[in-house]
Formats: C-alpha cells, sequence, structure tokens
C-alpha cells in the first residue's frame, strides 16, 4: 500500500496562487491614462494606414505609367458647352475660335431618315419642344429652338463648317439600336464630304462598332466606355483608340497602360470631376486627349506652367 504524499498536492496549490489573492485583491489593470494613451496609438495607426494606402497605390502606379501616345489634344464636347448651347452650330464655331484640335457631337436620325446632331434620344431638355428625336421629321425638328436661337443642325452642315476649318471631327454614333442604317448613312456622309481622314467615329456598342468597321475598315472608330468598365483590351470593331470615363481612370490608371501597350491613344471624357487638377492627372498618368466641356480651359491647363 503506498501512502498519498499531501506536501506535493499543497505544493501545487501554492504555486498556483498569485500574489495579489493573497490579499483578496483582483488582478490589477492598466490605468485610465495607460489605456486612453493605447487607445489613441491605435486610431493613429489606422489613420496612417488609410492614408499610407493610397500613397502607395498611386506611387505604385506612377511609376508604371506609360508616356502619352501623342502631343496632348482637346475636343469640344458638344461643341464646349460652356460658352453656347450645346450641339449647336454656335458652339462649334466657338470651339474652332478657341483653338479646339476637334469637335465631339452626337448624331441621330430623324423619322424620314435625316442625320442630326442631338445627344439626348428626346429633344426635352436642349430645345422649346418635346418629344423622342425619331418621331420628327427633319423639317419638325428644325421648327424648334435649340438655344439662344440656334436651330439643331444636321449632319452635313457640321462637317461643312468643320472642313472650312481643317478641325479633326469626333461624330458618336449614338443608340444606335435606335436607328436601324445610322451608320451606314455616317460613313456615306463622311466618304460624300471627303472627310473620313478627318474623323473618328466614336461609340458606346460594340456591334455598332462592328458595322462601321465592316462598312469602311479605313475609318478610325473611337470605343467609349462608362462607369464600372475598366477593361478596354480588343475593343470591338479593331477601334485604334478607346475613351474611358476619366474617373474611372482616376480609380484604375492601368486602363490607359493597357491601351498603349495594345498600340491605342486614350482620350478621357470627364462624367463629373473636369477641373485643372483632374487635366493634369489625367496627363500624367498619360492620357492622350480630352473630350472637355470648356476646351479653352482645358488648352490653357495643358500649355500653362
Amino acid at each position: 500500500m503506498q501512502i498519498a504524499d499531501g506536501s506535493r498536492g499543497h505544493s501545487r496549490e501554492r504555486a498556483s496562487i498569485r500574489p495579489w489573492a493573497l490579499f483578496g485583491g483582483r488582478r490589477p489593470v492598466a490605468s485610465s491614462a495607460q489605456g486612453a494613451r493605447r487607445g489613441a496609438g491605435l486610431r493613429l495607426g489606422c489613420l496612417a494606414l488609410v492614408l499610407g494606402m493610397p500613397l502607395i497605390y498611386y506611387g505604385v502606379q506612377l511609376a508604371a505609367r506609360t508616356m502619352p501616345l501623342a502631343a496632348a489634344q482637346v475636343v469640344a464636347h458638344r461643341g464646349g458647352s460652356k460658352y453656347a448651347p450645346e450641339n449647336t452650330l454656335a458652339a462649334f464655331r466657338t470651339a474652332i475660335a478657341q483653338g479646339a484640335d476637334g469637335l465631339e457631337f452626337d448624331v441621330q436620325m430623324s423619322r424620314d431618315g435625316a442625320l442630326v446632331i442631338m445627344h439626348d434620344e428626346t429633344i426635352d431638355r436642349t430645345t422649346n419642344g418635346t418629344g423622342a428625336v425619331r418621331d420628327f421629321t427633319l423639317g419638325q425638328l428644325r421648327t424648334f429652338d435649340a438655344g439662344n436661337g440656334e436651330k439643331i443642325p444636321t449632319f452635313e452642315e457640321v462637317l461643312q463648317l468643320a472642313k472650312a476649318s481643317n478641325i479633326a471631327v469626333f461624330p458618336e454614333a449614338k443608340s444606335p439600336h435606335l436607328y436601324p442604317g445610322l451608320e451606314a448613312k455616317m460613313v456615306a456622309a463622311l466618304q460624300a464630304a471627303d472627310y473620313v481622314d478627318h474623323a473618328i467615329v466614336v461609340d458606346f456598342e460594340p456591334a455598332s462598332l462592328e458595322t462601321l468597321h465592316r462598312l469602311d475598315p479605313a475609318l478610325r472608330l473611337c470605343a467609349l466606355y462608362g462607369t464600372g468598365q475598366f477593361d478596354v483590351s480588343a475593343p470591338a470593331g479593331e477601334a485604334q483608340f478607346i475613351c474611358p470615363e476619366a474617373e474611372m481612370v482616376l480609380l484604375d490608371p492601368g486602363i490607359i497602360r493597357q491601351a498603349h501597350a495594345e498600340g491605342r491613344q486614350v482620350f478621357v471624357w470627364f462624367l463629373a470631376l473636369e477641373d485643372p487638377f483632374m487635366i493634369r492627372t489625367m496627363r500624367t498618368f498619360g492620357a492622350d486627349g480630352f473630350i472637355s466641356n470648356d476646351p479653352a480651359a482645358a488648352k490653357a491647363t495643358l500649355t500653362g506652367p
């Protein structure tokens, strides 16, 4: 028979006793001042992380940027709508006088098949009339005031004006799914004006870009991209140019690198943030062109100190 050694059990108990327990106290905790210091340090660390991550991200993007493929070009968006009613001959004349490198405008089709310049699918916002563009004949559309007494111009009129000044045109095939035959009429008008070499046709819709390319393989095309679109590789119609939203490029400057790697120039358009800082930022990341509502200010930003 073995007799248990009680002394060992007591030793284990004594070993497990903590000093503060001998006096019936609780485990000491850090002072409130120490806790506050630790909390402040944690908050500062989190703040530094939040502020530092964008700096690291854009530092990497800056290091990886590609240089522009061409001299900076400023294209008047709808003729530079800051100074005259958008998409009118007055707006285009103003942009030409301000030294814009190109004119951007939207081409739709009237009920009787005429090519007219209008951004929205309705005339409500920019004229004193109401209704869908495609529901009116050209004659009816001409009766509306497009601002300051201006009339809705035709595609042919804008081409004549541009040709007289030898300025490039960037006509957008607007909502081509609504207008069967729009692409063919645009190509025919450019060919009739002998202005294909001065045009870059802009389009959001891949199927329409493919149609334009089939109609005239020599016609230069620009694929448009909007909010949430970051992949610009291999655009439809073998487009030689891409036109992403500037705000998307700000989120991912790699969009420009992707296009440049495929030999495509990049024209950015601005959804809301068009200002000197944004223009300089886009140019720093390699943008080749700018579709601007204020071409005079854009050119001053790009050529200024």
